[in-house]
């Protein structure tokens, strides 16, 4: 006779793999959103370390989007004439859409930045209203600690193609840049967009204020 499996063997078999399953799925995906929210984190302090650097050597930020949508600002490679996208740019002797204040010169001494990251950790082709699902370059008013405003705050933000990132996510990224507080600091998410507070548009990084 042929030796086999009883029904019960198989039920037992396929009831203690159900078991580790569920022991070790929600383990594994716990260490991926881990490995994601690390990668972030190590996104944002790289691009405000290259913009420091990059500030120091040139005496001014990068223009706003000059690069272009999710594009790099001259971090990576200069700016040029060829290079420079106008459509969205915002240059810091006097707001006019023009690239003749923001192209790199002789005092670029780059490259800041390895790459640019043009897409963040969650980026799974998600399409929303942002032509970019990864990071930004640009300038955005800025409330400082004693209630005053900083208009242009430098900033880096992190698009979340509205609440594609976990909230829980977007608070762990703060909590280790900042103060935890999606509303408050130096490191927040804007709502202007989905309305929703648990669903922030962008995690937004203030590099510095530019006065």
């Amino acid at each position: 006779m042929k030796k086999s499996f009883t029904l019960i063997e198989l039920i037992v078999v396929i009831a203690i793999i159900a078991i580790l399953a569920a022991i070790i799925a929600p383990n594994a995906f716990r260490a991926i959103e881990k490995a994601k929210i690390t990668k972030a984190i190590g996104d944002m302090k790289a691009i405000k370390t290259a913009a420091l650097t990059y500030y120091a050597d040139n005496r001014r930020f990068p223009c706003n989007k000059v690069g272009g949508w999710g594009k790099d600002p001259g971090f990576v490679a200069p700016i040029t004439a060829t290079t420079c996208w106008p459509d969205e740019l915002w240059n810091l002797n006097g707001g006019t859409q023009t690239c003749a204040n923001c192209i790199d010169g002789p005092t670029w001494d780059g490259p800041y930045l390895e790459t640019w990251p043009a897409k963040n950790p969650w980026d799974n082709n998600y399409v929303s209203w942002y032509p970019t699902k990864g990071y930004n370059w640009g300038y955005t008013t800025w409330i400082l600690p004693d209630g005053s405003f900083c208009w242009p705050g430098a900033m880096t933000a992190l698009m979340n193609n509205a609440g594609q990132i976990p909230y829980e996510s977007l608070k762990k990224i703060d909590f280790a840049l900042d103060d935890g507080n999606l509303s408050s600091g130096n490191i927040w998410g804007p709502y202007d967009f989905s309305g929703d507070p648990l669903k922030p548009d962008a995690l937004l990084q203030i590099i510095d204020c530019v006065q």
